[in-house]
């Protein structure tokens, strides 16, 4: 036999040839009832499921977005305290009426946003975190700026009056100071102020950075050069970076900000020709002392001399003509400039 023949092939059929198994049509109307049924319960059962995962999103949105909106339907304890914390000189009693919360006001309908923009709008608070604590605190943590010079400034009424400027430039009206550090702030000359985008404070001032370095350097180094700073004006930073500081010994001390020497050092060379001024015998007034030029000298300019009545000669005040003018041994005139020689 030929193993061909042993497994004859299958005969040839269509799909119709397939047994089909299928569940059978329900007949009678019990049946058609139950299928009905079935359909409704499966898609009541998948609404509920969407609308509660859509409920949840709106409640979270809304949390944090809007945490007061949630407060509406349910009952809202009342706010009992406030309690606040800063770095700088403000107190309890600044910050609730700054604040200017009513009696009674339950927590949870507090609009956070807001009271933070209330206690940013004053300036003197650089950042201001305010978050509720459960179940009926408020606290509110401040971060102030701290004063580094005072400005005049005159407001709509024509009034002047005297705003305090922080190392980032930003200009307000401080309170809380004592008047032993306010006294202390030279004045900012050389600056046009100008008002912000609001319309309700001033722009920024550039080089206040500089400025504070300058005298933050100084306070430390030479305290007594330091407490005889009684303006500063940035006339000349945009264009050259000079800060000029005014003394009533020195009509203008120039300091470089881009300078080859530091703060430091220009102070260190000040310190010094003060100190040889003073030892003259006859002092004149000095009208500027250059120490952004760097290198081994630092130009001093004096102011002119008193003239003398008749013969047209100038003389040092406090001194005779004849002393002055004729005798040899007259004190010798300060020098223009001072020579620096490394060791």
């Amino acid at each position: 036999m030929s193993p061909v023949s042993a497994f004859p092939h299958p005969t040839t059929g269509t799909w119709r040839d397939i047994p089909q198994v299928a569940a059978p049509r329900p007949s009678n109307r019990t049946g058609r009832r139950r299928l009905i049924l079935s359909a409704v319960r499966f898609w009541t059962i998948t609404g509920l499921i969407v609308a509660s995962l859509l409920a949840g999103y709106i409640g979270f949105r809304t949390w944090r977005d809007n945490p007061a909106g949630l407060a509406g339907p349910a009952k809202s304890v009342p706010l009992r305290e406030i309690v606040a914390r800063t770095d700088g000189v403000l107190d309890l009693a600044w910050v609730k009426h700054t604040l200017a919360i009513e009696k009674g006001v339950g927590l949870m309908t507090l609009d956070l946003p807001a009271l933070q923009d209330r206690l940013l709008a004053t300036g003197q608070v650089h950042t201001a975190v305010v978050s509720r604590r459960f179940p009926d605190v408020l606290s509110v943590v401040l971060e102030e700026r701290s004063p580094v010079l005072r400005v005049l400034a005159q407001g709509e009424d024509g009034v002047r009056a005297a705003l305090f400027v922080a190392r980032d430039g930003s200009v307000f009206s401080g309170e809380g100071y004592e008047e032993t550090l306010i006294s202390g702030l030279p004045w900012l000359e050389g600056v046009a102020l100008t008002r912000d985008a609001s319309g309700r404070g001033f722009a920024r001032i550039d080089g206040l950075v500089a400025v504070s370095d300058l005298l933050g350097t100084a306070r430390s180094a030479a305290p007594a050069i330091a407490r005889s700073f009684h303006s500063v004006s940035l006339a000349r930073y945009a264009r050259d970076r000079l800060i000029i500081v005014r003394t009533p010994d020195v009509a203008e001390i120039f300091f470089g900000a881009n300078a080859e020497l530091g703060f430091f050092q220009q102070l260190a060379r000040l310190d010094y020709i003060l100190d040889e001024l003073k030892g003259q015998p006859s002092p004149q007034t000095i009208r500027s002392i250059n120490l952004s030029l760097g290198g081994r000298q630092v130009p001093v300019a004096f102011e002119p001399a008193a003239p003398t009545s008749g013969s047209g000669r100038t003389t040092r005040p406090g001194l005779p003509v004849a002393v002055t003018a004729e005798r040899s041994t007259a004190p010798r005139q300060p020098p223009t400039s001072y020579t620096f020689f490394r060791p």
